[in-house]
C-alpha cells in the first residue's frame, strides 16, 4: 500500500514536472499583410567610449551642479561650477572628454596645447613635451581616464582631477586650460 501511493505520487510529479511551461510572454501574430519599413539614422554612435567605459552624458541637459553644490561618494562637497569659474559645466565635461581622447591616444601637441605656461614645473612648451612620458606614466593616464566627468572637485580655484590635485584647469579668456600639473 505504501509503495502504491509512493508510485503514484512520484508518477503524479513526474506528469506534473513533463507539462510544458505557460508562456511569460505572449506575442502577438504578424499581420503579413502589412510591410513596415525602419526608420535608418545616420547617428553611428553607439553610445559607448572604447577603452573607458565612461558613462553616456547627455549634452542637450543643464548639469544639475551648475547653480549648487556637490556632495560627492566620498563625502566631499565640491561648490557649484558657477562658483569654480565655469559659467556652463557641460560645455567643460565635453572639454575634458576631449581632454581624456588626448591622453588615451598620447597627443602631446594638442594637450601642451590645453596648458597655460608657465606651469611650476614646466616653464614652457618645449620642456613639457619633453618630459611628457614621465609625467604621463601607465598609473597617471589610468587615473585620468577613470575620472568620472559627473565627479570633478571644484572650488575657487577652479576644477581638479585625482585625489591630490594632479591636475587642475580653469577657464581664461574664453579657454579651458589646464593651469597646474602634478604627477
Amino acid at each position: 500500500m505504501k509503495l502504491s501511493v509512493i508510485t503514484l505520487l512520484a508518477m503524479g510529479l513526474l506528469l506534473f514536472a513533463c507539462d510544458e511551461p505557460t508562456p511569460h510572454v505572449v506575442f502577438d501574430e504578424v499581420d503579413s499583410t502589412k510591410i513596415e519599413i525602419p526608420k535608418v539614422s545616420n547617428d553611428n554612435y553607439e553610445g559607448t567610449i572604447p577603452g573607458m567605459d565612461a558613462k553616456v552624458i547627455d549634452y542637450t541637459l543643464p548639469n544639475p551642479y551648475q547653480h549648487k553644490p556637490q556632495l560627492f561618494r566620498d563625502s566631499t562637497i565640491a561648490t557649484s561650477w558657477d562658483d569654480a569659474g565655469f559659467p556652463n559645466a557641460k560645455y567643460f565635461v565635453k572639454f575634458f572628454k576631449t581632454f581624456q581622447w588626448d591622453v588615451m591616444d598620447r597627443n602631446k601637441e594638442k594637450i601642451a596645447g590645453m596648458i597655460q605656461f608657465p606651469l611650476r614645473d614646466f616653464k614652457d612648451k618645449k620642456t613639457f613635451m619633453s618630459k611628457f612620458d614621465s609625467i604621463f606614466a601607465p598609473d597617471f593616464v589610468e587615473e585620468i581616464l577613470n575620472q568620472d566627468p559627473m565627479e570633478i572637485y571644484r572650488d575657487k580655484k577652479g576644477a581638479m582631477i585625482g585625489d591630490d590635485g594632479q591636475i587642475w584647469f580653469r577657464m581664461i579668456k574664453g579657454k579651458y586650460k589646464i593651469t597646474e600639473i602634478n604627477p
